[in-house]
């Protein structure tokens, strides 16, 4: 797909059909950048329908369009991936889950940004404390 994104990596962990679209994965190869040109592990990208509806997504998931990944970089904080996404233009959406370390990337059309608290339920954005935007 991309210099540092294979198609495997970025299918339904599901069906292994991938459909994500090529502004994500443009995304995430400015993400990369952003980071120091560090390696970015992706825990999941594209989802299929029935993928979304078995790991409790959105029912109208960007996953499901192609348009979002989740994603981490070892060594950095959830905080400082949300502080490096936001500096890339195509970035509109992050979803931050600190308790679990990982990062929800889009390029919907409309900024939106939320987290997760420790359970993985989506709640209200709230800013991240001190030590974890070190």
């Amino acid at each position: 797909m991309s210099e540092h994104f294979t198609s495997r990596e970025l299918a339904c962990r599901c069906c292994g059909e991938n459909r994500c679209t090529p502004e994500l994965v443009a995304a995430l190869e400015a993400l990369r950048v952003a980071v120091g040109n560090q390696p970015i592990i992706v825990h999941d990208a594209y989802r299929c329908v029935k993928h979304n509806a078995e790991v409790g997504g959105a029912p109208h998931s960007e996953h499901v369009a192609g348009l979002a990944a989740d994603v981490s970089v070892d060594g950095m904080t959830a905080a400082e991936l949300e502080a490096a996404a936001w500096t890339v233009p195509a970035i509109h959406g992050t979803g931050r889950g600190d308790a679990q370390n990982y990062l929800h990337i889009d390029v919907r059309n409309v900024v939106s940004r939320w987290c997760y608290d420790t359970t993985g339920k989506q709640v209200e954005y709230y800013p991240p404390h001190e030590t974890e935007a070190a």
